[in-house]
Parts: structure tokens; sequence; C-alpha cells
């Protein structure tokens, strides 16, 4: 919940990049990197506010949305410990590819990050990642000790970003590349029911999709492995004792026997082919009904 004063400090926050702001702040330096991603899923992670407690729990405990659009989003943010907020700002100039990231309330107040994204090729990226202050710091030795926490915390960030970045793009190339495929068996084998290891999960590709298959309370259960919001990897997600699957990327939950979304936040599974199983081998009946 928020106070009647964050209420009016986030009412009161501009919904634009304003360029000519950096002549009256203090920079301290920034961090540049090269990723191997194209600019629509960093443009994508740059508006993807949800992901943060989840890809990023060393840094972030939790996130409330204040509001969002096209511009960018707002919300409260929650920091390790369970006791300090942060109210933060994320503005996109979308056509610069440029962002603008701002502490309006609670630790860190006014510390703003501007991030410059440059497109090297189809799949590769750079970042300049600057960071600025409203005022100099009276003590040099403050400076570089801020300077270094905010490169060492981009640092890790860029590191966990790259594997939901990454993730995404192959399960989107993934999706294409199947939907481009003319027909495939009936049945897709799974294993020799004797000899499939009940201790994991096995992994079936499909037109449809890819599936899970995995056993649960003394039988095999398939669920989609891909998370319908934005292609999420499922497979290694572990059902509590009610069947429940969290997605690792923004924590969407569903019924692993059902595919159903237990959130309210986004549609279900993609329905799973019904098991089939035949002279000791164990099937995926693809269109079988």
């Amino acid at each position: 919940m928020l106070t009647e004063t964050e209420k009016d400090l986030s009412a009161s926050r501009p919904n634009r990049v304003d360029h000519d702001r950096i002549a009256d702040l203090h920079f301290l330096g920034n961090y540049v990197r090269r990723l191997p991603v194209t600019m629509a899923r960093m443009m994508e992670n740059a508006h993807d506010w949800e992901h943060l407690p989840y890809v990023h729990a060393s840094s972030f405990a939790s996130i409330d949305l204040i509001s969002r659009g096209p511009w960018g989003w707002r919300a409260k943010i929650g920091l390790p410990g369970g006791s300090d907020f942060q109210l933060v700002d994320l503005i996109i100039d979308e056509t610069r590819h440029y962002w603008v990231s701002t502490v309006f309330s609670g630790m860190g107040t006014g510390t703003e990050i501007h991030t410059q994204a440059t497109e090297l090729s189809g799949d590769e990226i750079e970042v300049d990642v600057r960071f600025y202050l409203p005022e100099a710091p009276a003590d040099k030795t403050v400076a570089d000790f801020v300077l270094k926490y905010l490169i060492d915390q981009y640092r890790v960030l860029y590191d966990e970003d790259l594997g939901l970045m990454s993730g995404r793009q192959s399960a989107l190339d993934y999706r294409t590349r199947r939907r481009a495929e003319q027909s495939e068996p009936s049945f897709i084998l799974v294993g020799e029911d004797s000899e499939l290891d009940r201790r994991v999960n096995h992994i079936i590709e499909t037109k449809a999709g890819r599936f899970c298959v995995r056993w649960r309370r003394d039988e095999w259960i398939a669920h989609s492995a891909v998370c319908p919001h934005m292609l999420g990897p499922l497979e290694d997600a572990v059902p509590d004792e009610k069947g429940t699957i969290k997605c690792p990327w923004h924590g969407y939950r569903f019924d692993a026997a059902t595919g159903r979304n237990l959130d309210g936040r986004c549609g279900g599974l993609t329905a799973a082919p019904r098991l089939w199983s035949r002279d000791g081998k164990l099937y995926l009946a693809n269109g079988i009904e």
C-alpha cells in the first residue's frame, strides 16, 4: 500500500525522458557491456517490471506496480531484508533505445541510472549504463564506493537478465521453427516405461510445443514446458504439495495436472497431448483423443 505522500510523489512524476536534465546532474561513472541479444529482447526487458524479484532476487525482494504504459513503469520495490522500500520509475525513450531509472523515494533517493542501448549487429547490442547523483558527494571516497557498488550490481543484473533474454529468444525461435514443420507422428515416444527415470523430467518436443513428462503421485503426467506469459521455462519447476508449478521468470503459477493458471494473470498452459502406454512403452498421443 502507498502512503498519501507516496501517492503524491508518484502522481507528480513525469512520463517522458528529459534529456536536457543531464547537465544538472553529477556524473559518477559508467558501465559498458556487449550483450549477445537482439534490440527487441533488450527493450522488452526494460518494460518488464514483473521479473525483478524472481530473476534478481538478491537485489529485489518484491515489487508492487503503481502505473505503467508505453512510457515505462513506476513501482514500489521491496529491498532484501524485508524492511526497506524504494519508489522507482523506469522511463523509456523507445525511439532512441534509451531509458532512465530513478529512485524518487527511499534509500538512494535521487540516484538516476541512464542506459543507452546501441545495436551492433542483428543479434548483438551494447549498453552504456551511466550513473548520476543530484550533486557530487562531499568525499571522493564515498563517490568511489557508490560507483563501485552500482557497477557491481549492474554487472550481476545483466548476468541474470542475459539468461532471461536468451531463453526468451530461444523459445521464440523454437516456436517459429516448429510451426514451419509439415507433420509429425501421431505417437511420440517418451521411452520404455520400465526404464524411464522417475526422478527426472522428460522433455518432449512436438509441433504444438515443448512438453514435460514427469512422475507424480504414482503416475506419469504431462504439461507444457513453456509459460504462456513470455515463454518462460517450466521444465525444472518443482510442483508443491498441491501440484502447483511456478515460472522462474515472473512467478506465474499453474496447476501441473490441468494447466490452469492460478493467479488470474494470464491464460492456462498449452494443453498437453494425452499420455498413452502401449507394449511397455510410454507415448504422447499427439492429436489422438
